[in-house]
């Protein structure tokens, strides 16, 4: 039970967190001309609330594990600009026809309710900020990951715990915000200057959400060494988590290994032999769904591709086997599972598709031993890229890159199979023969629904990647990467589609990377040899390959 004080700790620490206190001034805001002492306390209930149930709901419902976290910073951000707008500007408010026609309902809702000093808009208030509290301790994650999936009952104790430690702190700044601003006696005019400040800092605190911003003020005031409470904070994980026993683990034939440097969503959802595992996995983070919560397909269904039942304009993963036999796996089923272990021809292939880094990657499922294998998802990312695991060994597989980061097959590398990507309709022109994979997975999802919507058009919105990221170009372009022996190189994908052909030197031989039919990419050298390659986005193919990332610019 050692881990129920540190979650109180944790909780405690929260507050003081780079991301957590630009958000302060909305908890003491709520103090300013407020009909009760108790309405700080409200807002602070709220927020606890939402925490704990936003936390429930993560863990059980498949729909909130795929919701990415940008969509709750819009969600927070626009709440609390609506707020800031109706504290700034509450004649502008009160002056529209329809609100005045609606007076009496709209009252008790969002915006008016605050505005009016109401216990609903103190509510949701503090509701807003639950998702945004909740992404900021070392400790949640490791609830969130780890410990409700193992044990329900004491996971909640100690998210009970982390809050409890959160809203004491909170209760007490806003207690002591409360009073200084009750001597300041500034609150009594609702329109006045002091309303209008906080409405202002109200949008203000709303924007940075909703733009990241928040996370640059997080970033400068860990770079300045302004504070230490996160790295406080694993300090104290670390010293308490690798005296339990699943923060170890007794490799097949081997005495008992040390990973206690290892996220403990691999440690203890895994039988890998981490007699030999690479010390980048340390830099794992748990993407939320545990082992195998996001469902890699297998042996699946094909209809053909003239009965395509969706958008035509989808991107899909083209594969022509030996035979001349061509399959499609397009995106929107690809974004659901990750991994679809399928046969091309006689190749055994595992179709992966990594929605945070945009990553289409085909692979051989035969292992360095020559056993052939499936693959399925960890639930864990690296530099936001899908780690896999083979379910033979259960050694675990970068899928950006193929090399076996721990387990029996450590430093090997996955072999790459020949792919083309191209939209549905340019499939069915080049291909009106060919097989597209079925929606009938046998798992219940909407394929007519993205759950990464808006993910791919936003310039800096990418999770969990703890490295400078090279912005030589903007970080989301797709780049075509062709593995040329040993050097992988990059070229923008839509520019080499524009311009047709590319000719560049790698160690001393000359490649030609040529578009034909719009859409079909080939790499070869001046020997006629091709060479095999795929797709990702830019920022995660340089921080894969840091200082070795080659691009080629068009």
């Amino acid at each position: 039970m050692t881990l129920l004080a540190v979650s109180f700790l944790a909780g405690a620490l929260t507050v003081l967190a780079p991301c957590i206190l630009p958000l302060l001034p909305v908890v003491l805001s709520s103090s300013a001309g407020s009909r009760s002492r108790l309405t700080p306390l409200v807002v602070i209930t709220s927020l606890a609330v939402s925490i704990f149930v936003f936390t429930l709901l993560l863990k059980a419902s498949t729909a909130f594990i795929t919701i990415p976290p940008y969509v709750w910073s819009y969600l927070s951000g626009t709440i609390l600009v609506g707020f800031g707008l109706l504290l700034t500007f509450p004649g502008v408010w009160e002056s529209l026809p329809l609100v005045g026609k609606a007076s009496v309902r709209a009252n008790k809702a969002l915006g008016s309710g605050h505005q009016k000093q109401s216990l609903w808009g103190d509510v949701v208030v503090g509701a807003s900020l639950g998702p945004v509290f909740s992404t900021c301790s070392p400790t949640y994650f490791v609830i969130l990951a780890t410990i409700l999936p193992a044990s329900f009952w004491l996971g909640v104790t100690y998210l009970l715990a982390y809050i409890v430690g959160l809203v004491l702190v909170l209760g007490l700044i806003a207690v002591l915000g409360q009073r200084i601003i009750a001597k300041l006696q500034l609150a009594a005019d609702g329109h006045g200057l002091l309303k209008r400040f906080l409405g202002l800092l109200f949008i203000t605190l709303g924007l940075m959400i909703m733009t990241g911003l928040d996370k640059d003020l997080e970033a400068w005031l860990i770079d300045i060494g302004a504070y230490g409470i996160n790295e406080f904070e694993q300090e104290l994980l670390d010293s308490v988590l690798p005296a339990d026993p699943a923060m170890s683990a007794e490799s097949p034939g081997s005495s008992m290994v040390d990973t206690s440097g290892l996220p403990e969503a691999l440690t203890s959802q895994f039988s890998t032999d981490w007699q030999d595992y690479d010390s980048v996995l340390e830099a794992a983070v748990s993407g939320g769904p545990p082992k195998d919560g996001i469902p890699a397909l297998t042996d699946p269904d094909f209809i053909p591709l003239a009965d395509w039942p969706f958008n035509d304009t989808i991107l899909t993963i083209v594969l022509q086997s030996e035979t001349d036999d061509v399959k499609v796996y397009p995106y929107n089923i690809l974004t659901w599972h990750e991994i679809v272990n399928d046969t091309s021809g006689k190749t055994p292939v595992a179709v992966t598709f990594c929605p945070l880094c945009g990553s289409a990657i085909v692979f051989n499922r035969t292992l360095p031993d020559g056993s052939i294998t499936t693959f399925g998802v960890t639930g864990s990312l690296l530099e936001s890229n899908m780690i896999m695991y083979d379910r033979t060994t259960e050694s675990l597989w970068q899928q950006s890159t193929g090399a076996a980061l721990a387990g029996t097959h450590s430093g090997a590398t996955l072999d790459l199979v020949p792919m083309q990507l191209m939209m549905i309709k340019e499939a069915i022109t080049l291909y009106p023969e060919a097989q597209v994979l079925s929606a009938e997975t046998g798992h219940s999802r909407n394929y007519t629904r993205n759950p990464y919507a808006g993910y791919d058009e936003q310039h800096d919105a990418y999770y969990f990647v703890p490295s400078t990221v090279d912005t030589s170009i903007p970080p989301k372009t797709i780049v075509v990467v062709a593995r040329i022996d040993a050097t992988p190189v990059a070229l923008p994908w839509v520019a080499l589609k524009e311009v047709g052909t590319a000719t560049f030197a790698v160690a001393g031989t000359t490649i030609t990377a040529t578009v034909s039919d719009s859409s079909t990419v080939e790499f070869t050298d001046e020997t006629g040899t091709v060479y095999p390659f795929y797709f990702e986005m830019w920022f995660s193919y340089a921080v894969q390959h840091g200082t070795s990332a080659r691009l080629i610019t068009l």
